[in-house]
């Protein structure tokens, strides 16, 4: 039995921003700007430099380069730490980048903006977030998608499209290929 993937788009699981196609190359050019950017991790340790990266922060966050990358609900206590809305503010050392400008087009009001990394063999476990969430695929390979408790599956490509994902339903997500996913993901804060 294969599993049955979405090859047309059902608006119950995915709907793709109609009007807003973006430029493939600037996202990647965008991508390594930030990475140029980035400070160390405030753990030290170089492999934490790439984890839990954000574009929008908090009032007063102490790391606007991490704030957006902490996760919306206590997983012991499953208490809510906070509202997407209140990731109102873009990170001012990357206003001149291809992010910002993406920021500003969007028809929706996002909360947490991050750049997310998937690598090889990783999987999230099943799980629902509090809003939707929309993707932009930044580097991707055909066997990293999205599977919903349905038995859907769903891949982003690296086609310039947003795709809102309906993450109020069971999700998860994994790379079972090769190399790194890479995508922009933007709660939905409206």
């Amino acid at each position: 039995m294969s599993t049955p993937t979405l090859s047309t788009i059902d608006s119950e699981l995915v709907e793709i921003v109609a009007g807003v196609r973006l430029d493939h190359d600037e996202i990647v050019a965008a991508y390594h700007q930030y990475l140029e950017r980035l400070p160390d991790a405030p753990s030290g340790k170089p492999e934490d430099r790439l984890r839990r990266l954000g574009l929008t922060h908090r009032a007063g966050a102490g790391d606007p380069w991490r704030d957006a990358g902490t996760g919306q609900f206590n997983q012991e206590t499953g208490e809510k730490n906070f509202e997407e809305n209140e990731f109102a503010f873009f990170n001012e050392a990357l206003k001149d980048t291809y992010f910002h400008e993406l920021y500003q087009q969007l028809p929706f009001r996002p909360g947490r903006m991050r750049l997310v990394t998937l690598h090889p063999g990783e999987i999230y476990h099943m799980h629902t977030d509090h809003s939707r969430v929309a993707h932009v695929a930044i580097q991707t390979n055909e066997d990293s998608r999205l599977l919903f408790r349905s038995g859907h599956t769903y891949h982003v490509p690296t086609d310039g499209r947003v795709h809102i994902l309906n993450t109020l339903r069971h999700h998860s997500a994994y790379n079972a290929g090769g190399t790194d996913r890479i995508h922009l993901t933007m709660t939905l804060a409206d």
